[in-house]
């Protein structure tokens, strides 16, 4: 092979190559912004992140001694912040919102999924969490396998409550 196939292999290759460093560059950007963000949350209610997993615009996270979930989630237009004491919840479920695509089959789109905690005091407000809207997000990245995780997870907590 001579040089000048080299140099345009190897360019070619870059080119190539460089959508997908740069892909992978923004995501491990936007997880650690997302991190420092939950963190900053944690330490507003003098907390640790023990756990917590990173979706498309939001983060979860807990502090598994003080029994405290945590959810940020930011968006082009607004942040939110979230802070759960488990002790003062009895239950968690998730909320699917969406709607059959046809009568004759079980197709079915997902358009908003929360996670909703139930308070112990029955005057007390309830709790919710939204993973995903369709009217932000196009379409689903993990969320169902995160939320599904963190229910367990928080379910076992409350069990132990």
């Amino acid at each position: 092979m001579n040089t000048g196939t080299m140099i345009l292999s190897a360019f070619f290759i870059a080119i190539c190559a460089l959508p997908f460093i740069l892909s992978s560059r923004g995501s491990r950007k936007r997880k650690n912004t997302l991190l420092k963000s939950l963190e900053t949350l944690a330490d507003k209610h003098d907390a640790q992140i023990s756990i917590y997993d990173v979706g498309a615009d939001f983060i979860i996270g807990m502090d598994n001694i003080k029994n405290l979930v945590f959810f940020f989630k930011k968006t082009a237009d607004n942040s939110v912040e979230n802070c759960v004491d488990l002790s003062d919840y009895k239950d968690c479920k998730i909320l699917k919102f969406g709607k059959d695509l046809h009568a004759t089959s079980s197709s079915y789109a997902i358009e908003r999924l929360k996670l909703d905690f139930i308070p112990k005091d029955k005057s007390a407000p309830e709790q919710q969490f939204e993973f995903y809207n369709e009217a932000v997000n196009t379409q689903l990245s993990g969320e169902i396998q995160i939320i599904n995780t963190w229910h367990e997870l928080i379910e076992k907590k409350l069990a132990l409550n």
